[in-house]
């Protein structure tokens, strides 16, 4: 299920907004027009206040896409395969095809985006002081000296040696290239990424109940959402460490049940989603894979038609988009199923279906071998 929409596309990559991000860019537009900007411009009208609160927040937004651009430009040139940025509730994220294989990579890569908001900072400083000297106060003013102030508190903030902040992944490569273990340099740079989470966490709570200053709750609200990254990101790598090498042959299952495309949908609730209690199955011609049917699209349709409809008229028609081929890569693979949103996805060689792929398989994979520290 999509939970955002795309935007336009620079360079090759694709800028998505996911829903959440209309929320934080509502509480940054209420927190400038409401505190900010009457305190540090008290003279501004009421109207002035709120249209320089909505262009500051939007462009604060365009310097976290530039910042996550020069990530991607950057990542793409040296062979990361970035397809993609979406904007969502705390900032932004680049969809990397595979990650850095090894520490310099990742240096450049990591420093790319500080480089950005550097550049940032001085450009809108340079601005703000220039016009400043010529007229004063503005609403023009005003909005480029919140511009630098946030662009130089992002290039602070993303310094922080904690994975999986850009200067995280710096720390990680430095451990990567001592240590020559990228799973063990990932655990560490996201303990210190964790650490500063609970700080950031702390210092929130402690202005909020023994301040009270409501601020806080922004620091808390940080603090959660880059732990919850931390340890999401160390998953990953986990996942990526643990399962690499492995093709989509080794680890799908070859028996597979499948539905043949001339069944009756009451055949197929009665014989195959009560039977075998999966939520969706491949269909077939002969052995020729044609689409998936799941239980959501049969619910759709009134069960007085269900004698006089197959699968072929309600099933997803197979795409690139879900199928698997026995030589993909496991990991990628269950990148492609996470995106999709399909806990599974048939394999075939050809057109023909030859297995199939759950995500429970593969994580159950990944359990044992974790296990066994194999």
């Amino acid at each position: 299920m999509r939970r955002g929409f795309d935007l336009f596309s620079v360079a090759g990559i694709k800028i998505s907004v996911n829903y959440t991000w209309f929320i934080i860019l509502g509480l940054v537009i209420w927190s400038l027009a409401a505190s900010h900007f009457p305190e540090v411009y008290p003279d501004f009208d009421t109207f002035t206040t709120w249209l320089i609160s909505v262009v500051a927040a939007l462009l604060l937004f365009v310097s976290v896409l530039l910042h996550e651009l020069s990530h991607s430009i950057v990542g793409n040139r040296l062979g990361l395969g970035i397809r993609g940025i979406t904007l969502f509730i705390f900032g932004g994220i680049a969809h990397l095809g595979k990650e850095p294989e090894d520490p310099a990579t990742e240096v450049k890569v990591a420093a790319a985006g500080p480089v950005c908001s550097l550049l940032l900072a001085a450009l809108f400083l340079a601005l703000y002081l220039i016009l400043f000297a010529a007229q004063g106060d503005s609403p023009l003013v005003a909005v480029l000296q919140y511009l630098w102030f946030i662009n130089a508190a992002l290039l602070v903030f993303n310094l922080v040696p904690g994975f999986p902040l850009d200067g995280g992944r710096v720390l990680r490569a430095i451990l990567w290239k001592k240590t020559g273990d990228v799973r063990r340099a990932t655990r560490i740079a996201s303990n210190f990424g964790k650490g500063f989470a609970f700080l950031l966490i702390l210092l929130g709570l402690l202005q909020v109940f023994i301040f009270r200053n409501l601020g806080g709750i922004w620091f808390v609200l940080i603090g959660m959402f880059l732990q919850q990254t931390a340890e999401g990101s160390y998953r990953q790598v986990l996942v990526r460490n643990v399962l690499s090498g492995l093709k989509v042959r080794e680890t799908m299952t070859t028996e597979v049940v499948s539905v043949d495309s001339s069944v009756r949908l009451d055949e197929l609730v009665e014989s195959y989603f009560f039977k075998y209690r999966f939520n969706s199955f491949p269909v077939v011609e002969g052995s020729k894979l044609v689409g998936i049917v799941d239980i959501h699209q049969v619910k759709q349709i009134p069960r007085e038609q269900w004698a006089s409809m197959t699968p072929k008229d309600v099933m997803h028609p197979i795409s690139e988009e879900l199928v698997l081929r026995p030589d993909d890569d496991t990991v990628e693979a269950l990148t492609k199923m996470l995106k999709s949103g399909w806990g599974k996805l048939p394999v075939v060689a050809g057109d023909r279906l030859v297995g199939i792929l759950t995500r429970r398989d593969v994580m159950a994979l990944l359990k044992i071998k974790t296990d066994l520290g194999t």
